[in-house]
């Protein structure tokens, strides 16, 4: 079974959230625990026993939304033998993710979105921006009214959020005269509970200072795929992570084409990790009715979860090749991204074509062996790794495997 983790970004807080995986496993309270030494104050309080409207301010919501979905990512583990094949996040969702897959520890993430929330907030005044959902209209339609001389540069559609929603943020005088004529012309128009133009060009000032502290952290291998918002495709390595997360914060957060791209891979499974069923809820929108949909909110989910069956299997011989592929560092410092990028696609594209037909409990061709070997091959080349590493990789994949293929570079 293909799995892919969800996890929610902010709008998903709620007063009470995490409560159940607190008091029931320790790897939960290891986690709250944790959080609350990075940051220097209880998040079990903020999460279980503040006000809505402290915990609803963005710089707190981020670290504490991170921590219920990190702690529900743990319990899940412990309890289910689950192997994601993917992991896509939200906004903020989106570090959840990269941490789940090993990018970056579980404190330096609570720190860094402490200040992505920080620096999103003080990008304008209290209440000079904001954000509206819009239902009911076209996305060519919203952009034009976003086009508009009297708003242009003041507004943007920031979130494709699927399910017949598209975001918008701006100034909120811009904001309350296009919210008019958007509902003139049929569209049902929802302001959103935040104070700031989230994803748009006005957080370019915080989009800098995040870019700044993110090229301080070393980011580590990827452990499972991760979908970036920007580019709704997986990071080709943790190389990227620092741009496209920075990019993130004043682009068009493409969660469609994320959920687009899962969908047509074949996605078996969706697990929501974290408080609320947003996400989930927008999915079913989306009439993905045939991938089995499921939360880790209420007890009720958990309930459902580890009754389920036990364990799950893990995923076949050319999924280690493609996580492989995956994992590899990229000693690349030649060609350019767009290069690299283009060179990279066809043998990535061999490895999923070849492991989706063997998920699907196709006949092994007599010659896939030797196209999963070439494929894993050629992207190791393209990511110059050093020969005796390539060795390595490939040996130690083929004896995992039974078969032993005795690679050797001169």
């Amino acid at each position: 079974m293909k799995t892919t983790l969800l996890f929610p970004g902010q709008g998903s807080q709620y007063v009470g959230m995490g409560k159940f995986l607190f008091v029931r496993f320790e790897s939960a309270r290891r986690a709250f625990e944790e959080a609350s030494e990075a940051l220097g104050y209880s998040v079990s309080r903020l999460c279980f026993d503040g006000s809505l409207e402290e915990l609803t301010r963005t710089e707190n919501a981020q670290p504490c939304i991170l921590t219920v979905s990190i702690a529900a990512y743990r319990v899940l583990l412990e309890n289910l033998d689950i192997e994601p094949y993917y992991c896509a996040g939200h906004s903020l969702g989106e570090i959840s993710a990269l941490t789940a897959a090993g990018a970056l520890s579980f404190t330096d993430a609570v720190r860094l979105v402490r200040l992505r929330g920080r620096l999103m907030q003080e990008s304008q005044q209290e209440g000079e921006g904001g954000m509206l959902a819009v239902h009911r209209l076209d996305s060519s339609v919203i952009e034009a009214e976003c086009g508009r001389p009297d708003v242009r540069g003041t507004v943007a559609v920031s979130n494709l959020n699927g399910g017949g929603q598209i975001v918008i943020s701006g100034l909120q005088r811009s904001l309350n005269r296009i919210s008019e004529n958007l509902t003139r012309l049929g569209g049902r128009v929802v302001p959103l509970n935040v104070s700031a133009a989230f994803h748009s060009p006005l957080m370019k000032e915080g989009a800098a200072k995040f870019a700044a502290e993110l090229s301080r952290i070393h980011f580590q291998p990827l452990r499972h795929w991760v979908l970036s918002n920007v580019t709704a495709l997986p990071y080709p390595d943790e190389n990227f992570i620092p741009a496209l997360l920075a990019e993130q914060m004043v682009s068009v957060v493409n969660w469609q084409g994320c959920m687009r791209f899962l969908v047509e891979r074949e996605t078996d499974r969706m697990i929501e990790i974290g408080p609320g069923n947003v996400l989930g809820n927008m999915l079913r929108r989306e009439k993905a009715a045939s991938c089995l949909i499921q939360s880790t909110d209420q007890e009720d989910d958990w309930r459902n979860l580890l009754s389920a069956g036990g364990r799950m299997a893990r995923g076949t011989n050319y999924d280690a090749y493609l996580k492989a592929a995956l994992c590899a560092k990229n000693y690349n410092v030649i060609d350019t991204a767009s290069e690299y990028m283009n060179l990279i696609a066809e043998p990535f594209r061999e490895l999923e074509r070849l492991a989706s037909g063997a998920r699907k409990g196709e006949s092994e061709g007599a010659d896939w062996k030797n196209l999963v070997v070439s494929a894993l091959d050629k992207i190791l080349e393209i990511k110059k790794t050093p020969s005796l590493r390539r060795e390595d990789i490939l040996n130690r994949l083929g004896e995992e495997g039974g078969n032993v293929h005795n690679v050797q570079y001169a």
